[in-house]
């Protein structure tokens, strides 16, 4: 069925159909030029709340930077060396890999030498050392001099985790402080560790930080007394028992001299007496040899044990973090202006619609 033609309708009838041009012009698009003009229009309009939000977003975001305490940074640098018959021992291991054309040898002597800084630095993210650092009573009293919050007590009380017994708020101490709170970092190549510690008080931090120095120099110390101990009892005994040999030789040479008086004219009488004083000197040998030990073990006991040298004390260097506050406030302003212009562009809208 064909559509009726226009050129037999009636004059009304056709300033009543819409002509293709405008119906055309319905169709298309509006223009960018349009859309920024409506965008400008629709802020210029709502100008209070795109200029407002960004200003209260800046002010909530100055006011909680402020009132927050400042973070504070305390470090401290140690070196662990090597006793000095195991450091020895692995540089002439090292040298002799060397010589004979063995890199692989040779690099794991000296990887080996510079591994008590490894050690080290395990040790002070071990629980048994984190334990003891949560569990310790710090007195932070005297932060009242640059003006921050003194504090008296564990860090339990400090973090104040949850948990439904003390053990588990200690176990969470612990993680915070192996997360948050303790950083720890090993440089291999010069057996350097040092420690990081960050906390809202100042003089909190120093104490932390010397506190972790303190459990590392008492680990050194028990360890220490626990192989000179176990050196002395070994080489007490071995010299005890060397000494009732020799006194037992020189008591059966003596009692075979007083009753042989003159063996010089009976060869068995003669050899026997050879034999006895042999057993003497063999006996001296050795009383003298252990009791030599016995007298080193005593030097080395205090000489070959790990050392640490504290480089940088914590004391008196706590550095004052910054806390941004500029650089928040306008994060904050720009988060404002962004939900101010899509508020402004939609109420826009609303009022379009109405």
């Amino acid at each position: 069925m064909n559509p009726p033609s226009t050129t037999n309708a009636s004059p009304a009838e056709r300033a009543a159909r819409p002509s293709t041009d405008e119906a055309s012009r319905a169709l298309e698009f509006p223009s960018d030029e349009d859309l920024t003009q409506a965008f400008l229009a629709a802020l210029r309009t709502h100008l209070r709340l795109v200029i407002g939000i960004p200003f209260v977003f800046a002010v909530v975001a100055l006011t909680v930077t402020l009132l927050r305490p400042r973070p504070f940074v305390a470090r401290a640098a140690f070196v662990a060396s090597e006793p000095q018959s195991a450091s020895g021992s692995l540089g002439a291991l090292g040298a002799v890999a060397s010589q004979l054309g063995i890199p692989a040898l040779s690099q794991i002597a000296s990887s080996s030498a510079t591994g008590s800084a490894q050690f080290y630095g395990d040790l002070l993210t071990s629980q048994a050392l984190l334990n003891a650092v949560a569990t310790t009573h710090y007195d932070a009293s005297a932060e009242e001099e640059y003006g921050g919050t003194p504090f008296r007590g564990t860090l339990v009380e400090y973090v104040k985790p949850t948990g439904f017994t003390a053990t588990d708020r200690t176990l969470a101490t612990m993680n915070a402080l192996a997360k948050r709170i303790v950083t720890v970092t090993v440089d291999r190549p010069t057996g350097i560790v040092r420690i990081q510690v960050q906390t809202k008080n100042r003089q909190l931090s120093a104490l932390i930080a010397r506190r972790m120095l303190d459990l590392v120099n008492d680990f050194n110390l028990r360890r220490r007394q626990t192989q000179a101990g176990a050196e002395r009892e070994f080489d007490a005994r071995r010299a005890q028992a060397a000494l009732d040999s020799l006194r037992a030789a020189e008591t059966a040479l003596a009692d075979f001299r007083a009753t042989n008086i003159d063996f010089s004219r009976s060869p068995r009488l003669g050899t026997r007496e050879a034999e006895l004083a042999r057993r003497v000197t063999l006996a001296q040998q050795t009383y003298t040899t252990v009791a030599q030990r016995y007298e080193i073990a005593n030097i080395e006991a205090v000489r070959n044990t790990p050392v640490v040298t504290v480089l940088d004390a914590p004391e008196g260097l706590v550095e004052a973090r910054p806390r941004y506050t500029a650089a928040i406030a306008a994060a904050a302003a720009v988060v404002g202006l962004v939900i101010g212009c899509v508020l402004a562009i939609r109420a826009e809208r609303f009022v379009l619609a109405d």
